[in-house]
Formats: C-alpha cells, sequence, structure tokens
C-alpha cells in the first residue's frame, strides 16, 4: 500500500457485469458487503474504518450503480461471482464484513471459502431464521415503516420518514428490492441450510446486534453464536441499523476485534 491513503471510485467488469466499486483508505484490505439498502451510500461507518483499513466497498450485481446479473437465482451465484472479484483485484485474503442482508452473504462466503478470509463481522445478519420467529415484511414497508423498524433513536426515525427520494433515487431503490426479492423472497430473509454449515466458518467471528432491532430480533444471535464455532456478540443500544446510529461505538468495535483485540 502506498503512503497515501487510497481515495476511488470505479466501474469495474467482473465476470461479464459492470459493477461500481468504491475503495478508500489505508491498511489491511477490507471488503465491505452492504446491507440491502446502503447501495451507492458512503456513509460515517465506512468512513472511519478507512482510517485503519483500505475499505472495498462494491454494489452488489443488480443493486445501486452496477448492472444486474441476468442468471443470479440464489446466494451461491452471488458468493462464486465475489470470489471472482476478489481473484480480479488480486486478494488473496481479506478481513469481510456484512451489514444485515450483506451479513448473510458474508456467512455464506466463509462457510465454503474460510481461507480466504481474515477475520468476518457480521452486523445484524440475515440468513438464519428459526421456527416461531417473526420478521416483518420489509417489501411491504413504506420509508417512514421502514424508519420505524429498523432505527432507534426518535430523531433517526423521524429524519429517515421524512426523505423524499427523487425520481432516480426511487428508481434505483425499486430495482434493489427487484434483486433482493430474487435472492431473499422465498425463503423469506434466510437459508433453511445454512445453519447446518456454519460451523464450518473457520475464522474469528464478531456478532454485532442492536438492542432494539424491530427486523432482526437480537434473540437471533443466540443460533448464531451456538454455531459458530469461534465467535463473540457485542450488543449496541441502537436498533437494525448500528452503524448508522452509533457509528463511531461500532467502528471502534470493529476495529479493535480486526486488529485482533
Amino acid at each position: 500500500m502506498a503512503d497515501q491513503a487510497l481515495q476511488e471510485e470505479t466501474t469495474l467488469e467482473v465476470s461479464g457485469v459492470r459493477v461500481y466499486c468504491q475503495r478508500r483508505g489505508q491498511g489491511p484490505p477490507l471488503l465491505l458487503l452492504h446491507a440491502e439498502d446502503a447501495a451507492s451510500q458512503w456513509r460515517p461507518f465506512h468512513a472511519l474504518l478507512a482510517r485503519q483499513f483500505e475499505v472495498i466497498l462494491p454494489d452488489h450485481p443488480g443493486f445501486g450503480r452496477s448492472e444486474a446479473l441476468p442468471w443470479l437465482r440464489g446466494m451461491p451465484d452471488l458468493v462464486y461471482w465475489y470470489l471472482d472479484f476478489l481473484d480480479q483485484l488480486g486478494l488473496e485474503r481479506v478481513h469481510v464484513v456484512g451489514e444485515s442482508f450483506g451479513g448473510w452473504l458474508a456467512a455464506t462466503l466463509a462457510v465454503v471459502y474460510s481461507h480466504r478470509l481474515e477475520r468476518l463481522v457480521l452486523i445484524g445478519p440475515a440468513g438464519v431464521k428459526p421456527r416461531g420467529v417473526s420478521v416483518p415484511d420489509l417489501f411491504a414497508m413504506s420509508p417512514a415503516e421502514w424508519a420505524a423498524t429498523t432505527l432507534h433513536a426518535p430523531e433517526r426515525v423521524a429524519a429517515g420518514s421524512a426523505e423524499r427520494p427523487d425520481r432516480a433515487t426511487l428508481e434505483r431503490q425499486l430495482r434493489d428490492k427487484a434483486t433482493l426479492a430474487r435472492l431473499a423472497w422465498n425463503p423469506y430473509l434466510h437459508d433453511p441450510q445454512l445453519p447446518h454449515w456454519l460451523h464450518r466458518v473457520r475464522v474469528p467471528t464478531l456478532l454485532i446486534w442492536g438492542r432494539y432491532d424491530r427486523l432482526l430480533p437480537p434473540a437471533l444471535a443466540d443460533h448464531w453464536l451456538r454455531r459458530l464455532p469461534d465467535a463473540r456478540l457485542v450488543t449496541i443500544e441502537a436498533g437494525h441499523f448500528p452503524q448508522i446510529e452509533r457509528p463511531d461505538v461500532v467502528a471502534a468495535t470493529v476495529s479493535d476485534f480486526l486488529q485482533g483485540e
């Protein structure tokens, strides 16, 4: 890595698909797999991580500014695509941080290809849904309902409810939901087989959960902890997106873990 921190926004062609990717910061490479609503965004949490890591933040195929994979049918397709992505960037081993839907993707990647990961962080991950656990239908939510479900602090909920996206942003959001539906509609937001294979995640893993998560209940963390061989949990005073509500706390927690502290 050069002495000067990397600041780059680029479009790459990987496996015949053009994808938008942000690369910023300096230090060990960190692949950040964004949440279902966060394509093309560079948030304060990401900027804080970029002080100590080279953060690599692509838009998943079919999300944000990236082209769609016409043959994308399930999470395994996305995992294999990300292996091509890492190969194209010449990254043999990376830290991986996954947020919500991106956490599900990160966990699936780690099940099969732990040897490509240094350490793993899952922030409120989807992917595991035991019987009896109810998860609200995000596809039916209005923006105000989404804010109230995923955020906890009243000022955050009010700000999220007041957002009025322009036409281009709204069209992009609808496209993101269409891609998400292809991957996570049936079964809804989980893979029934994933819990059976989490024992194959052979890297140190940090789970971060918002104490007041109304989308994926904090009780789900226990199901992850029972199956991951080397994992610990940190609970944050926030909703489903603690990295939005408490970016400084979450970034410090992640940085300490990735540096072995």
